[in-house]
């Protein structure tokens, strides 16, 4: 391995971690520094006159891997009661209908400029997505209750945005007859997401192996690239894992889990989430540096571009603040944390050069990321994090601390 690389590499990971332990403090998303971070490296190696890698191929992968752990690091946070199902049953809500509002006004706009209709709502889903990459850490700032509802959400628009966008990529012509079909594919992907889950979660009891943690992560990976291939909603498969194990203590109930160790599996279980996080990190501080690294800057002040990104940013702020109206649900913050990020990035780059649409390029997609990016600054900066969650600062146990936060929610 070149030296100068991994000194670049480990260099940019101890930043990044650097504005991680600070932002709270500075209230300032790190996709913002991390992007930024990605530029300035960016024009370093232009004004050193050195060789500028080649990161085209490593874009995709790498944000599909991202995605996968951010899915998994914000599901297993979340515990689901019945306090929590009208929580649920609103962030479902307002994750499709965000997607569908959205991609049907874009839609139209972009199939008046002479594209399919098809073509059009291909270009439209990736900007209509909110980014879990950028929410869920950014909720880590606010209220409990916020961003229970903000990690709900995102997850949800993730996987509803990716689910529609392989439908309508995958389907020659889209009819009843083909969303039948893709209806039975998603009910396919359910059923062998519990039964995957499951099955992780009783592997992992099991092992006794010291090395055990990563190659739970690496299945979990191999399950996704398997429902991928044969097209099936990949991430319902991330979803339920998640969740399975964020709630392992309600199946742990069942007299037929006491062969498993409960107790032992709660402490792992702990020990998974913490190594997940940690990976989930690495990634996406390497992610958005690597997209920075490849963003042209001139371009960015592109006015045409700029014009039609307002004009995109505008109207996703609007219909947000009309779907909470219409919810009953608070303005703010919720109005402010709609971020793109890596999601609209890697379906963007996953569009066929054939349905492409020349006005929705790079320059476009980092300009509403970092419009939505800088409006979600707002609502870290005037929000204040609640009293609650000073309240469980001396607990010694985090589960302790998440019991706390839940009974204060309800």
């Amino acid at each position: 391995m070149d030296v100068s690389f991994l000194l670049v590499f480990t260099a940019l990971i101890l930043i990044g971690y650097l504005f991680e332990v600070i932002s709270p403090k500075t209230r300032i998303p790190n996709i913002i520094i991390l992007l930024g971070l990605g530029m300035l490296s960016q024009e370093l190696v232009i004004l050193m006159d050195w060789p500028k890698p080649d990161f085209s191929n490593v874009v995709p992968e790498l944000g599909t891997v991202g995605l996968i752990l951010i899915v998994l690091e914000g599901t297993l946070e979340l515990k689901i009661t019945k306090e929590k199902l009208p929580l649920l049953s609103k962030t479902l809500g307002l994750a499709f209908f965000s997607i569908v509002t959205l991609c049907v006004f874009l839609g139209f706009w972009f199939n008046t400029q002479g594209y399919t209709f098809k073509d059009s709502l291909l270009n439209a889903i990736p900007i209509s997505i909110i980014s879990s990459a950028i929410a869920i850490p950014t909720a880590k700032m606010l209220s409990a209750k916020d961003k229970e509802f903000i990690i709900f959400e995102s997850s949800l628009s993730d996987i509803i945005g990716v689910t529609v966008f392989n439908y309508i990529s995958a389907t020659a012509i889209i009819n009843g007859q083909s969303l039948l079909n893709f209806m039975g594919q998603v009910g396919i992907s359910i059923l062998f997401s519990v039964i995957g889950a499951l099955t992780l979660t009783l592997i992992l009891s099991r092992l006794n192996h010291r090395i055990k943690f990563m190659p739970i992560i690496a299945l979990i990976l191999f399950l996704y690239a398997i429902a991928k291939g044969y097209h099936l909603p990949a991430l319902i498969l991330i979803l339920v894992f998640g969740l399975v194990v964020a709630n392992i203590e309600k199946i742990t109930e069942l007299k037929w889990f006491n062969r498993f160790d409960p107790s032992n599996l709660l402490k792992e279980i702990h020990r998974f989430e913490e190594i997940t996080t940690e990976l989930t990190f690495v990634v996406r501080v390497s992610f958005f540096v690597i997209f920075g690294f490849t963003i042209d800057l001139h371009s960015l002040l592109n006015p045409e571009t700029l014009v039609l990104s307002s004009i995109i940013f505008a109207l996703i702020v609007l219909l947000r603040i009309f779907q909470l109206l219409i919810l009953r649900l608070p303005v703010f913050p919720l109005a402010y944390v709609a971020p793109r990020g890596l999601i609209t990035i890697l379906l963007f780059v996953s569009i066929p050069a054939s349905q492409t649409i020349e006005s929705v390029d790079q320059t476009l997609i980092t300009q509403v990321i970092l419009m939505t990016s800088l409006f979600m600054m707002g609502a870290t900066i005037f929000s204040q994090k609640g009293t609650d969650e000073s309240k469980i600062k001396e607990k010694d146990s985090p589960q302790e601390k998440l019991d706390i936060l839940h009974s204060q929610d309800s």
